[in-house]
């Protein structure tokens, strides 16, 4: 009796101190404690003529961290080539993110290949699946961002445990027959919690590191400790999502090119600029082995080829564009970063883009971008 009647003290002492650090919290405007899980988004947003637009503070904040967050003057590689593989596990059926990870991960992807290639136009990626204890190889290492899509949107079926380590000896397996000049990446989308190997996953994550392959991991789950002894070890970065927004915005850290370590070898490669033929007669390309009537002629084997960037199959030389070799340096040699400025803050006189000559919108909550130059 002695006990209950200590315990039931205990409890209303409780409640009564929780309830005065309520109507503490309450008075203060901090609000009661289980409305602290909640945020209000809509305090930032402000009305002007214009209508309701969002705080231009939180823009300024956002464009900060994301300048803070790249690094300039850095050696960085121009050939990539990526492998993602993705997590094709039962879990990837859930419905935390809608309508599930598999949809929004087929967005996400879809619209990071396009991203990577724009961004880098001469290098190549592949994708891997990993279900069922397996994994399998989609698509090989290629330039064409449509044949990467459509193989990612036909493959759908999830079911049984991933492997990790299948799928990066899958991926390691081509990796490694590649020239040392060009930057040999892997980029994991994993969503289970468990991963079923058929042997020692470290003895792999030595090998990768060995032969120079960076890997990177995007977790839909909680974090594992096999995650990020991976990405510690092969210099890589490792994330667990937070949110769909989030989720676009750590798949997409990846478009740039990472810094290249000290192990990474410098060459020169020599490149053959083919030229775009259309022919009356259909002829063999050497990439399908289909008939075709237009194509791009290696100049050195006049071998025909659908697209570009491509390493010859008959001769082995790697055929770009110009436009491709170009957009490819500026990486390399970055612009400087611009200065924000308010437009409300410019004379009036000055108040004009100097790329397209027009009028700037001269609103509260707008903001431009000037040379730190000139």
């Amino acid at each position: 009796k002695s006990f209950v009647g200590k315990y039931k003290l205990t409890v209303s002492k409780m409640r009564e101190e929780e309830e005065d650090e309520n109507a503490t919290r309450y008075q203060s405007g901090a609000g009661y404690t289980w409305e602290k899980k909640y945020e209000r988004s809509w305090d930032v947003i402000q009305e002007d003529e214009n209508g309701l637009r969002v705080d231009i503070d939180d823009q300024l904040r956002k464009r900060r961290k994301k300048q803070e967050t790249e690094i300039r003057a850095i050696r960085r590689g121009m050939n990539r080539h990526l492998y993602i593989i993705i997590d094709y596990s039962k879990s990837m059926g859930d419905i935390d993110m809608k309508p599930n990870r598999l949809a929004v991960t087929f967005n996400v992807l879809e619209n990071f290949i396009r991203e990577y290639f724009d961004q880098n136009p001469i290098s190549q990626l592949g994708i891997i699946v990993t279900r069922n204890s397996r994994a399998e190889k989609l698509t090989e290492l290629s330039g064409n961002p449509s044949r990467h899509i459509t193989a990612m949107r036909n493959s759908i079926a999830t079911e049984g445990e991933p492997s990790i380590q299948n799928a990066l000896e899958v991926a390691k397996g081509s990796l490694c027959l590649l020239p040392k000049y060009g930057s040999r990446e892997i980029l994991i989308i994993f969503s289970s919690l468990t991963t079923c190997d058929p042997g020692d996953i470290y003895v792999t994550i030595e090998s990768l590191k060995k032969e120079n392959i960076r890997v990177s991991v995007v977790g839909l789950s909680a974090e594992l400790r096999v995650c990020r002894a991976l990405a510690d070890h092969t210099s890589g970065m490792y994330n667990v999502v937070m949110g769909e927004e989030h989720y676009k915005e750590v798949v997409f850290q990846h478009t740039h090119p990472p810094p290249t370590t000290s192990r990474c070898e410098a060459a020169l490669v020599l490149m053959g600029f083919p030229q775009q033929i259309t022919s009356a007669i259909p002829s063999l390309c050497a990439c399908h082995k289909q008939l075709k009537y237009g194509g791009y002629s290696c100049p050195q084997c006049y071998s025909k080829f659908c697209e570009l960037p491509i390493d010859c199959k008959i001769c082995g030389l790697t055929l770009v564009s110009s436009p491709h070799l170009a957009r490819s340096y500026h990486h390399l040699f970055p612009i400087p970063m611009f200065s924000e400025v308010r437009i409300s803050d410019i004379e009036e006189a000055e108040q004009f883009c100097y790329g397209c000559t027009g009028k700037l919108e001269t609103t509260t909550y707008s903001i431009a971008l000037k040379c730190p130059k000139c």
